[in-house]
């Protein structure tokens, strides 16, 4: 049988397929998620999933918990039948283990470090994808992100230091960004950190620590940074699905500067089948970088979506560019693909499970936004 896992940022885009993967091979999974505005319990209705939440919580700020237009405050009790408050989170977690349930999550940040430290003796190890993600949020405030990739993955690693020692193993989910612009050739994993927005900035840092704690400590961490990820469960603030959602609602698609932002796309599924793959048969103390050889301009991506779903070009609304615009990602990846690892999802396919998933999400309804 094999070691619990545990998932941070689980009811997320990138995480909730994460938490399906790695079910579907086995686990069972314990997720740590903050549910911020991004996550959703919805993710995971395919498992036999519990929610709890720790009536003590040591955290900076106020978690809010988001239940559909809904918002609840965690200091004070939640009175809905979805959410069981509990005194005893190392006693739930026992019983989840011998549970027929795939998926047992705890409703608080991982900035709990005592919670997070009650946790570890549980598992087996970690994959790390809590995080603040848009980078248009970073740059309007970044503290949310300073909280969640700094604090919150010092927190966690840490935790997973004092418990496991070099027992286990922690998988850091990265991104691209760190590396900021590539305009000619692919990046491969050793090259130079060179972040150029407050989001890309928030991760660096968790890399860097990272590095720490295995040149200090030897912990057991390894890192994947995957590229631009779309897909069913992404939150409509993201490129994909607000072109999609705009175009279902005949709105103008906003599209940054001349929109030739260059950028490589990778379906959600794709990138979960990769983090299990590294977390399984990758080497400790690495780098994995996950790709694709899907790469367009911004713009060449706008058409293909209002191509496919039958729109036209003119709902393409050319607006000021943003702050420290990055012209161009690219990964060099052959290191995955000696794990056996290649993407399955060719994009027009991906593209088109995404289009028919926010048309039978929002249709032509206008859309809330939460």
């Amino acid at each position: 049988m094999k070691d619990p896992l545990l998932i941070t940022g689980g009811l997320g885009f990138l995480g909730s397929w994460t938490v399906e993967e790695a079910v579907r091979r086995g686990y069972r999974v314990v997720v740590v998620d903050a549910f911020t505005y991004a996550a959703d319990p919805e993710n995971l209705s395919s498992l036999k999933t519990r929610f709890l939440v720790p009536r003590q919580r040591n955290v900076w700020g106020v978690i809010r918990v988001v239940h559909g237009l809904n918002a609840y405050p965690l200091v004070s009790p939640v009175g809905t039948p979805d959410y069981e408050v509990v005194e005893d989170v190392p006693g739930e977690v026992e019983r989840f283990l011998e549970s027929d349930l795939d998926v047992l999550v705890i409703i608080s940040s991982v900035e709990d470090y005592e919670l997070m430290k009650s946790l570890m003796g549980y598992v087996g190890g970690v994959i790390h994808l809590a995080a603040e993600t848009h980078v248009d949020r970073s740059i309007e405030d970044a503290w949310d992100f300073i909280r969640a990739e700094v604090i919150g993955f010092h927190s966690t690693v840490d935790a997973f230091r004092r418990v496991k020692g070099k027992t286990g193993k922690f998988l850091l989910v990265s991104t691209d960004e760190v590396l900021g612009e590539v305009m000619e050739g692919y990046a491969s994993e050793d090259h130079p950190l060179k972040p150029r927005n407050p989001y890309a900035a928030a991760k660096a840092a968790q890399e860097h620590f990272a590095q720490s704690y295995i040149n200090t400590y030897g912990t057991p961490i390894t890192i994947v940074r995957p590229t631009n990820a779309y897909g069913p469960r992404q939150h409509v603030e993201k490129f994909v699905p607000k072109i999609i959602k705009n175009a279902l609602e005949n709105l103008p698609i906003p599209i940054y500067g001349d929109g030739r932002q260059r950028r490589v796309w990778i379906y959600a599924e794709d990138v979960a089948t990769a983090v299990l793959d590294v977390y399984e048969r990758g080497d400790v103390y690495e780098i994995y970088h996950v790709a694709t050889d899907d790469e367009l301009e911004n713009r060449e991506l706008v058409k293909t979506i209002l191509g496919m779903m039958g729109k036209p070009h003119s709902l393409m609304n050319f607006v000021k560019d943003r702050p420290g615009h990055d012209r161009r990602y690219a990964l060099k990846w052959d290191k995955i693909k000696s794990l056996g690892w290649r993407p399955k999802t060719p994009l027009e396919d991906g593209l088109l499970k995404t289009i028919e998933y926010y048309r039978a999400k929002y249709g032509s309804r206008p859309f809330v936004r939460r």
